[in-house]
């Protein structure tokens, strides 16, 4: 009797701590909702005007910019508004002072619109007499030898006028004379004169009035009324948080209430010795056995090995099981697990093996201990014919598999397996290995991390550095580009080629360190050499990496006036079946006024098709071709076939690769555009200091 009260005591209190949680669960959810949501409203409506306000002075700055943006930026701003306004929180009466500062913002924000408005109209037609006075300035009547000076002038006013723009100051306009004047009797001057001085007054009389307006934008007082609003709403948030932390602590006490009673009635009914042992023998076979296969797992592997004086393993991996997976589901996947698990174990029935092990995944270890590593070699070939020869029947499904198989007797036992293997999946012929230290595996190991840590250094201390190499119209024999090829400076002043350090870079994120580096330092170098065009290289691969993208483009939106010289050559060797991302990558490198190249035609995976589908300015033909056109008749054919094809689809030729003089006569008569080569210059730190070649 007195058990039945308790547990009905019991179950009251649980049931009355269940109420108590739910119903602060759903008043604390809706109530931590509505306020977090009001705050991210909040918090957004200040982000938006705050990137107005970036977009307003960075208009004012740059005489290209696009007014989308800042119309965006405003219906974002209107539509933050709007979402604040309608927040369910300010429909609790505590709130309803914050209602009031709402009322007064959106008074604040359409008035700072307006403002807005009345800024871009004038902004525009300050714009529109810069842009005129700098087409107006190219006027060739200015290039004649006696208005040398009138030029030199106008360029100067026009200097200042930008200078006053960018700084958006004043005083960049006292005591300097804005007006061209000549003595010149002729006609056509005096027009120029007098339009020049037209856009130019226009510019002085009306830029204080300009300033003002852009100050009248920028010094408006959204931000600290939002401010003054998130105060007061926090305040009220506050006490509303104390009512709930009050609430809180009285659930929670029903709840410790009822858990303490709980734990009591479990103390005096279970067995404590039965589920203590019954727990035991669980945790020790989980701890030991695959789950999934009721196999040895790895753990236990690594507890016996060093217990043996001489093992030696069998190392087994499903070739290609991740298809299997994709294709036929997990659940397939894993009954094939469980059947090689069985056929491994019967085909070593009558073997003197330590046990049958699953590492995990569709990795399986056998272990010996002290028997001929020949005879091991040959149960690992018996192992695999007969996995190879058999099929796995589940249900209607009938699967055929191929193992690879690693054996090693060589310590540390299973380190040296695993990178067996990895050699072994890379060759497609093979299926059976036997790990020697010949092959050399930890020293292409210490090798990798080497040169990782050359990179890292290099990176650090501002090594990554790029080299040019001069890009020759064979019809002007003069140099017109230049192709960054990075490289690594070593401690030494030694010069790492890319073949050394690029491919180890791709499998870390120093790789995306190394492509920021080159896109900056190939911009610094095109602003330096403003009379030649830069190309940067770039995998099939790398555009569909978002990150590089995001890298790239965050550089070409930084440097607007120089990208228009930075092409982008693209890795032919690797093929993309979707060819709409490329086109769109095309498109984008377009838009900034830059070309995009294919690089190496005519070697790896050559597309014809290509063309048909990408917007390519340019082909660079593969130096295999190039370099044997004066010896091998086919390869001059190929090439020609080449030079036909493009030019019909009105693209311009680059052959590498050109090592004589031979080659390029003949590359010149064929009518290739271009040449780059050692016949006429290395990579080199910097671009040569005449464009002129001799052919």
């Amino acid at each position: 009797m007195k058990l039945n009260r308790s547990i009905l005591f019991v179950l009251f209190i649980g049931v009355l701590s269940a109420i108590a949680l739910i119903y602060f669960y759903i008043i604390q959810r809706d109530f931590t909702k509505n306020h977090r949501e009001f705050l991210i409203s909040l918090n957004s409506l200040e982000n938006s005007h705050s990137d107005l306000n970036y977009l307003i002075l960075q208009n004012s700055v740059y005489i290209y910019q696009n007014q989308d943006k800042i119309d965006a930026k405003i219906k974002e701003l209107e539509f933050e508004y709007e979402t604040l306004k309608k927040s369910n929180i300010l429909e609790d009466i505590t709130y309803q002072e914050i209602n009031k500062s709402i009322k007064i913002l959106k008074i604040k924000i359409y008035s700072y619109l307006n403002n807005i408005d009345d800024y871009v109209m004038f902004n525009a037609r300050i714009k529109n007499s810069l842009l005129f006075l700098d087409r107006h300035i190219e006027n060739k009547i200015l290039l004649e030898a006696e208005e040398k000076l009138l030029f030199i002038e106008a360029n100067r006013i026009l200097k200042n006028l930008y200078n006053t723009k960018m700084m958006v100051d004043f005083d960049y306009l006292k005591g300097i004379d804005y007006l061209l004047s000549s003595d010149s009797q002729d006609t056509n001057i005096q027009n120029y004169i007098e339009k020049f001085n037209l856009h130019s007054l226009f510019i002085v009389k009306n830029y204080k009035e300009y300033i003002f307006l852009i100050n009248s934008v920028l010094n408006d007082d959204i931000d600290s009324l939002l401010t003054q609003t998130l105060n007061e709403f926090n305040n009220l948030a506050l006490k509303d948080f104390n009512a709930l932390d009050i609430f809180a602590l009285i659930v929670f006490t029903l709840f410790l209430l009822a858990l303490s009673l709980i734990i009591y009635l479990l103390y005096s009914y279970i067995q404590k010795n039965h589920i203590l042992y019954t727990t035991s023998e669980s945790l020790k076979h989980s701890i030991t056995y695959d789950m999934l296969t009721n196999l040895y797992n790895r753990k236990m592997l690594e507890t016996k090995l060093p217990l043996i004086s001489k093992p030696s393993v069998i190392l087994i991996d499903i070739d290609s099981f991740k298809n299997i997976n994709d294709i036929y589901g997990n659940e397939i996947g894993n009954l094939l697990l469980i059947e090689l698990a069985k056929f491994i174990k019967n085909e070593l029935f009558d073997t003197e093996e330590l046990g049958v092990f699953r590492l995990g995944s569709d990795e399986f270890c056998v272990l010996f201990d002290n028997i001929d590593l020949h005879e091991v070699e040959n149960i690992a070939n018996m192992l695999e014919k007969k996995i190879a020869q058999h099929i796995f029947v589940f249900d209607n499904l009938k699967l055929n598999i191929y193992v690879n198989i690693v054996i090693n007797d060589i310590f540390p036992i299973l380190e040296n397996a695993d990178l067996a293997l990895k050699v072994l999946k890379n060759i497609p012929t093979k299926r059976v290995e036997k790990y020697t230290n010949s092959l050399n595996l930890k020293e292409n190991v210490q090798e990798n991390m080497r040169i990782v840590e050359i990179i890292k250094n290099a990176i650090l201390e501002d090594r990554v550095i790029p080299y040019f190499q001069a890009i020759v119209n064979l019809q002007t024999l003069r140099i017109e580009k230049y192709e960054a090829l990075v490289r690594i400076k070593l401690e030494d002043g030694t010069i790492l080629s890319p073949c050394v350090f690029l491919e180890v870079s791709k499998k870390s994120s120093q790789y995306y360190e190394i492509t920021e580096i080159m896109i900056r330092k190939t911009i610094e170098k095109a602003r330096k050499y403003p009379q030649y065009r830069f190309s940067l290289n770039l995998s099939m691969l790398d555009i569909v990496n978002t990150k590089i993208t995001d890298i790239l483009f965050d550089c070409y939106d930084r440097n607007l006036t120089i990208v228009t010289r930075i092409d982008i050559e693209l890795l032919e060797s690797e093929f993309l079946e979707d060819t709409a991302i490329v086109q769109e990558f095309i498109e984008k490198i377009h838009s900034y006024g830059s070309n995009v190249l294919i690089d190496d035609f005519g070697s790896g995976y050559s597309n014809f098709s290509y063309f048909s589908d990408l917007n390519i300015d340019t082909v660079k033909i593969d130096g295999s071709i190039v370099k044997e056109i004066a010896v091998n008749d086919k390869k001059l054919l190929i090439l020609k076939t080449i030079h036909q094809f493009t030019k019909g689809m009105n693209m311009v030729n680059i052959a590498e690769y050109v090592e004589n003089r031979e080659i390029a006569v003949m590359l010149k008569e064929i009518g290739v555009e271009y040449a780059q080569g050692y016949y006429f210059s290395q990579p080199l730190p910097q671009p040569l200091d005449s464009d002129e070649v001799i052919l």
